[in-house]
């Protein structure tokens, strides 16, 4: 439903991919200076027994987007804690979320703190796609 929407889609950039690794590109709400997509590389080993771990990727250079070219959000909002690029372990490789599987690295209140953000083996991908998609185009999303 996400693709039929618009929202996101698979993709395949020319300069690398196999299994694990999938690529995503999520639509973006139209703000200044920022893109109106986002590629997000996905490494989802384990799939289905552990959670994947996902960051901005830029084709041009073959790697994850600089931190300080990340996405933007309002201070104190959401947006602005998951992007969060600096103070913790993998700035720039993975979202500041209990699903992603870096992030969760460390956070062992995550579980208990955000009990509907524990992985299971019955989430997929698309839970954390609507999550993206959600974050990139509300309006706490100031853009780059």
């Amino acid at each position: 439903m996400g693709v039929a929407a618009g929202r996101w889609a698979l993709e395949q950039p020319v300069t690398e991919s196999a299994w694990p690794i999938v690529y995503t590109r999520v639509h973006a709400a139209q703000r200044t200076g920022g893109p109106d997509s986002w590629l997000v590389r996905w490494d989802v080993d384990g799939y289905g027994a552990q959670s994947p771990t996902g960051g901005f990727w830029d084709v041009a250079t073959n790697g994850f987007v600089d931190p300080q070219k990340w996405p933007k959000g309002r201070d104190g909002s959401p947006v602005a804690g998951v992007f969060k690029v600096a103070g913790w372990a993998a700035p720039g490789r993975g979202f500041y979320h209990p699903y992603d599987r870096l992030a969760r690295q460390g956070h062992n209140e995550w579980p208990a703190n955000n009990p509907q953000y524990v992985w299971t083996a019955q989430n997929t991908l698309t839970d954390f796609l609507v999550l993206v998609h959600r974050w990139l185009n509300c309006g706490n999303y100031l853009g780059c």
